[in-house]
């Protein structure tokens, strides 16, 4: 599968001597057998791409397999917007979720990509006494000129790699982050993030961490990070993404044409109302609410 490898766990059976097994411990084995040889038989849908969707992924699939149990539902990590479309295009996966719209030569490969909602794009921080940030401070802080919080603590850039869709979109919001975006990255010692994941790790970890991320990440993953307020406006407001907030990243899944029938019905779940639920609880704008 060229550079692209599924990860499997596979369980030695040893040497120990066995004894006979009692009725409950055999009736026990007999269930775990029948349920092991369900999931066998189970259709199973690959899905990876953006780390800002995998949660929320993981937990539409939770009700999804509910309604549809002879279809089982895997994950697959650290592949990133990019490399869940390559996975899809080498059959690896079956479906690809992107925080982006295709590329004009990516709609070219056969492939359909459908807009399932968007979610505000957060500044987030481990920060102690910090609730909000201006554009003018985003740029201080990468620029190495706003060094230390309110209380003393350090602040520590999370960046993400040049080409990630985060670094694209955080230069696009003015040019004096852009340009203090790539003195971040030239300075030694920098801390990069390479996954969604990894960077809301760094962010949990490092006293007076920050950098960006997503409400969908964050919610559906349940971190503990206190999401910034921009210019006033809070990206989460009674338990819902605020329409109101500036700034969103547009997420899709993507596609083979036609779709595989277990993919059918499992686009169609994230479309209904249940998935759509889901979406929301989970920092989404979706339907007709998210063009607002």
């Amino acid at each position: 599968m060229s550079e692209l490898q599924v990860q499997e766990t596979r369980v030695n059976d040893g040497s120990a001597t066995r004894r006979p097994l009692r009725p409950a411990a055999r009736l026990l084995f007999a269930l775990t057998a029948a349920a092991a040889a369900t999931l066998a038989c189970a259709e199973t849908i690959r899905i990876g791409g953006t780390g800002s969707a995998l949660g929320t992924m993981r937990l539409v699939g939770q009700d999804f397999s509910r309604e549809a149990p002879d279809i089982a539902l895997s994950i697959v990590p650290n592949l990133g917007s990019s490399g869940g479309l390559k996975a899809l295009a080498a059959d690896a996966i079956d479906l690809a979720v992107i925080s982006r719209p295709l590329r004009e030569e990516e709609a070219k490969q056969g492939v359909v990509a459908v807009e399932y909602g968007r979610t505000p794009f957060v500044f987030a921080t481990s920060a102690k006494g910090v609730s909000s940030i201006a554009l003018d401070r985003v740029e201080a802080i990468l620029a190495g000129r706003y060094e230390r919080w309110p209380d003393g603590t350090p602040v520590r850039p999370v960046l993400r790699p040049r080409s990630d869709s985060d670094s694209v979109l955080l230069a696009s919001l003015s040019p004096g982050i852009k340009e203090s975006l790539q003195a971040a990255h030239a300075r030694e010692g920098m801390v990069v993030a390479i996954t969604d994941q990894d960077s809301a790790n760094e962010l949990e970890r490092l006293p007076g961490a920050f950098g960006t991320s997503t409400l969908a990440l964050v919610l559906s993953e349940s971190r503990k990070l206190t999401l910034l307020r921009v210019d006033g406006i809070a990206p989460l407001e009674n338990g819902k993404a605020n329409p109101d907030y500036p700034y969103w990243k547009h997420m899709f899944v993507v596609h083979k044409v036609p779709p595989a029938p277990a993919v059918k019905r499992y686009l169609d779940f994230l479309q209904s109302p249940a998935g759509r639920a889901i979406l929301t609880r989970n920092g989404h704008r979706v339907g007709d609410s998210a063009s607002r």
